[in-house]
């Protein structure tokens, strides 16, 4: 005979089967059902939640993860003993080792165990913690962030999480930051353009708006293996380009070809931006003309922050 659990879950698969058959018919996508146990532990029954991980793992004894939710439940019951001795099984059964010390913290901090539980605050760091929102936000571990051992924790995971922070050639691109009016040379207003970092540090996201009902959007990102940044747009204009180049001197410098999505043109271009002393940015983009054989100006804007 089948465990309730095993049971269970092939009643769960069966449900889903026949819902999604249903609802492909319709031409609707299949909606997802939530496990049990999970649904129970996202709803905070944490005894519930319990005994469905525990009917797991009779099934399952190989399954690390539900003695961590059994663990996190019995926190959450303030049954701190039991989730300790739960976190130890938990261990012995390979569960995640950054985030067993990580919950270890936690509990022998509702204890007031301190210095045990900075140990294990180490200890998670130590594995290989990245459980950066909880580092942050965690309520019983809130005494200790000023602390500079939590501070060095809280930067190592931080590290690990967004990697882009911590390299110099991934913030040289930053003088372009911010929301700005763009003018030609002579002063024209052409248009206002905000520009954004994203993803950790890891990416530049601009968003053009032409004073005449143009848009544009494009994503620059430092390249480690090769040294250099790239940058890749696409305008309501029909055209699309793709540079790359380094950052020296106050300024980027990056070369490649534009694409004419109305002519199906493609043609050698590049860019410069540079930071002038007042604090203002000159982008200047040129093509390189067939014809002439020779870089002619694409666009020349002077850009003045927006306060």
């Amino acid at each position: 005979m089948r465990s309730t659990a095993v049971s269970r879950c092939l009643g769960v698969l069966a449900s889903l089967v026949v819902g999604g058959a249903a609802l492909a018919q319709e031409g609707q996508a299949p909606v997802a059902v939530a496990e049990p146990a999970e649904l129970a532990f996202e709803q905070g029954r944490w005894d519930e939640a319990i005994s469905e991980y525990r009917e797991i793992l009779a099934a399952y004894p190989e399954d690390r993860l539900s003695l961590l939710r059994i663990a996190q439940a019995q926190r959450e019951l303030k049954r701190y003993d039991d989730a300790l001795q739960t976190l130890e099984d938990a261990r012995t059964a390979n569960a995640p080792e950054a985030m067993t010390d990580f919950e270890r913290a936690r509990n022998l901090a509702l204890m007031n165990r301190d210095e045990e539980a900075l140990a294990a605050l180490d200890a998670a760091d130590h594995s290989g913690l990245r459980a950066l929102a909880l580092v942050e936000n965690a309520p019983e571990l809130a005494r200790f962030r000023e602390l500079s051992r939590y501070q060095r924790v809280y930067r190592n995971v931080r590290a690990r999480v967004y990697p882009c922070e911590g390299r110099p050639e991934a913030s040289a691109f930053d003088f372009w930051l911010g929301r700005w009016e763009v003018r030609m040379p002579d002063g024209t207003l052409i248009g206002k353009n905000t520009i954004t970092k994203r993803d950790g540090g890891c990416s530049i996201q601009e968003h053009w708006e032409g004073a005449g009902g143009s848009t544009g959007t494009s994503v620059a990102f430092y390249l480690p293996s090769r040294d250099e940044w790239r940058q890749v747009w696409t305008g309501s204009s029909g055209t699309l380009f793709d540079i790359t180049g380094k950052a020296g001197n106050g300024s980027m410098h990056m070369e490649g070809q534009i694409e004419y999505v109305e002519t199906n043109r493609v043609v050698a271009f590049r860019g410069t931006w540079t930071e002038g002393p007042d604090g203002r940015v000159r982008q200047r983009l040129e093509e390189f003309d067939l014809v002439a054989q020779t870089w002619i100006v694409w666009f020349d804007g002077f850009y003045s922050r927006i306060e």
